[in-house]
């Protein structure tokens, strides 16, 4: 008897899982208000949030207004629209698009930018961009495409490439970056580029070598070293700059800095940073109150 029940109940049909499911999928449907802007401070007692209010629907293009913050009391408030979306073409090749346009009584602003990236073989992935900007009265129009590849473990590399438009000139840049990394301790970094416009052609290039404690950021040593190089029109400009970073107690860090170029300019700093020593603070004074006491010598004089 027990068992024929059994049986009839697996018959009946679930109305309870059902309506479950079907209020679990209405509700995911439904728009959902998103939290209210930080409207600027106003002299108004009303406070008027309910004008930017807006939705996060099951949309897939995600659109939201743009306050403006330094506006005027009783003004709509609204200094544009954005608007973003995420595509997937072919299940593969994910591409983003994102765009903003803002306009007032003069001016009007357009902002967008599409990205996508294509992943091909192990280690190496090519992404590829487009932007367009407004810069004064004209509008920039840049493509940018950048592959990076990673041919050994502790090699990584990268080659970009961008042209720009804007107005009756034409511009092009070229980046090739090299990253090795020696063991946990030691790293290079190596760049070199190119940018040509209106048959001027400019080159640069960095070094930067990184020595660092094995469990950095616990161990707070570091040291890092650079060099850059840039020639624009037989203009050869060479700068070197150091930084070592030394922990002086459990809670206390010993920066020290320095930089020079080619034309003999330079720069040496020293800086001590505590989270305890909070009387290290009072040596800030001595050159405040050396300044004011020369001040009030000068003021003596004068009279």
């Amino acid at each position: 008897m027990m068992k024929k029940m059994a049986a009839t109940a697996k018959d009946l049909p679930s109305d309870n899982s059902e309506n479950v499911e079907e209020e679990s999928s209405g509700a995911a449907s439904v728009p959902v208000p998103m939290p209210d802007l930080a409207l600027p401070a106003s002299f108004d007692s009303d406070n008027p949030t309910h004008r930017y209010r807006y939705l996060d629907s099951s949309n897939q293009w995600l659109v939201r207004p743009v306050l403006e913050t330094h506006g005027w009391d009783h003004d709509v408030g609204y200094e544009g629209i954005n608007a973003e979306r995420l595509f997937v073409v072919k299940n593969k090749i994910p591409i983003s698009f994102s765009g903003q346009v803002t306009k007032d009584k003069k001016d009007a602003n357009v902002q967008m930018e599409v990205v996508s990236s294509l992943k091909h073989g192990e280690g190496k992935a090519t992404s590829l961009g487009f932007d367009m900007q407004t810069v004064g009265k004209d509008l920039a129009y840049t493509l940018r495409s950048e592959t990076r590849f990673s041919n050994f473990r502790k090699n990584k590399a990268m080659a970009g490439l961008s042209v720009t438009h804007l107005g009756d000139s034409l511009s092009a840049g070229v980046k090739v970056e090299d990253k090795l990394i020696v063991n946990k301790r030691f790293r290079v970094v190596m760049t070199g580029g190119a940018m040509t416009s209106r048959s001027d052609v400019a080159y640069g290039g960095s070094l930067e070598a990184q020595l660092r404690d094995a469990d950095y950021p616990l161990g707070r040593s570091l040291t890092t070293l650079g060099l850059s190089v840039m020639d624009w029109h037989g203009d050869l400009a060479i700068g070197c700059n150091i930084q070592s970073q030394v922990p002086i107690g459990r809670s206390t860090n010993m920066i020290g800095r320095a930089n020079l170029n080619n034309r003999g300019a330079g720069q040496v700093s020293i800086r001590v940073n505590s989270s305890e020593q909070l009387q290290l603070a009072l040596i800030g004074l001595i050159p405040l109150l050396k300044k004011l006491l020369g001040y009030s010598q000068q003021m003596q004089l004068g009279q």
